[in-house]
């Protein structure tokens, strides 16, 4: 009984002397997404990294054109979008050991898809994999980039036949694709996983909070990785 009313009083102070901190957030199911009580995992996973702590995370969603806008500006604190060039002011919070396996999909068809039939395709791709040089390498083998808000948003192309392939994880497109209703089995992924993108997320040193978030994140045994 002693110490639940001790938990319980550490909890008030707690939240009585919380400072929030915004979080930059775009639209990535089931990662990331607005339209569950929980935000998605990476959401959760940013919320259990501050439990305990004076900071609160405030998640904002907004479109990639206006994160990339607030990126720019250097008026940010936490991002789950990378910076376009990330810069020794920026630093990479892992928040878990789990990997996001990025490949390209497409239409089904009876070939196999190696994923290195590049020349004259569009890749639709999301903003999340900007500093991923494998992206880049896309273009460098004669492919066109076509940027997408959301994995949904890139499937939609695929299926109208605007775009060639997309670029993204299988739970991300199995997502879009029961929202779209059609069935993923009609989709084929490459044999190529081209990156093992991080749980992460972006702090900017410059922010009025970054000593503190570091420090914190830091006491918790965070990998924190510098640029």
């Amino acid at each position: 009984m002693y110490k639940l009313i001790i938990g319980l009083l550490c909890c008030c102070i707690f939240t009585s002397q919380a400072q929030d901190i915004d979080v930059i957030a775009f639209e990535y199911p089931p990662y990331l997404t607005q339209n569950a009580a929980d935000q998605g995992e990476a959401a959760v996973l940013l919320q259990r990294a501050f439990a305990y702590s004076a900071l609160s995370p405030t998640v904002t969603f907004v479109s990639s054109s206006a994160a990339q806008k607030q990126l720019k500006s250097n008026n940010w604190c936490l991002s789950f979008l990378p910076p376009q060039t990330p810069s020794a002011q920026h630093l990479q919070v892992i928040l878990a050991d789990k990997t996001i396996p990025l490949m390209l999909f497409r239409l089904a068809e009876p070939q196999v898809f190696i994923g290195n039939e590049l020349k004259n395709k569009v890749i639709a791709h999301l903003p999340i994999s900007l500093d991923d040089r494998k992206v880049r390498s896309f273009a460098d083998a004669g492919a066109k980039l076509q940027l997408v808000d959301t994995i949904e948003q890139g499937l939609s192309l695929l299926l109208e036949q605007k775009v060639d392939y997309v670029y993204g994880d299988q739970q991300g497109i199995n997502f879009a694709a029961n929202k779209l209703n059609f069935p993923a089995m009609l989709l084929q992924d490459s044999a190529m996983v081209f990156y093992q993108f991080p749980m992460a997320v972006w702090l900017n040193t410059q922010c009025e909070s970054a000593t503190a978030i570091k420090s914190h994140l830091t006491d918790q045994k965070y990998h924190i990785k510098s640029f």
